[in-house]
């Protein structure tokens, strides 16, 4: 493909917004040339794709800072986060609990009686029962029994 027959590709891409960067500097390197090297039909793009050139692309830039910046946040929540976790993790790995405490907030009352969480909870799931099966009520009995 001839030097020219190629220029004259990449400037149909080009007005069809289908280049990449790298195309586009080709093509303002073509028009950097003598005008009197130019074909005569491309000579009033020369001054268009000169303008072009001299216009630095922003749009690289701003994408690189803004990853730049998106990374150092990420950092930074993750440098915050961490130590959170890992503080709440031991402090309550490391929590007084008993595997039979039973402990519930009944209307507003915290209580660790099983009988009175047992029969809230066979009420609550008695007003939610659509069904009608009793493998909540099984499952709870067992949860709770001694």
């Amino acid at each position: 493909m001839s030097n020219t027959l190629r220029i004259r590709t990449l400037l149909d891409r080009f007005f069809d917004g289908e280049t990449s960067l790298a195309e586009e500097q080709e093509l303002y390197d073509y028009f950097h040339k003598d005008l009197a090297a130019l074909p005569e039909d491309l000579a009033p793009l020369r001054e268009m794709f000169l303008d072009l050139a001299a216009v630095p692309y922003e749009g690289v830039v701003a994408t690189q800072s803004q990853q730049t910046v998106n990374r150092r946040w990420y950092h930074w929540a993750a440098a915050v986060a961490l130590p959170l976790v890992v503080g709440a993790s031991v402090l309550f790995i490391h929590s007084p609990q008993t595997d039979d405490e039973c402990v519930a907030i009944v209307y507003g009352e915290r209580t660790t009686d099983r009988t009175v969480v047992l029969t809230e909870m066979q009420k609550t799931m008695a007003a939610v029962s659509v069904d009608g099966s009793d493998v909540v009520e099984s499952q709870l009995k067992s949860m709770f029994s001694n």
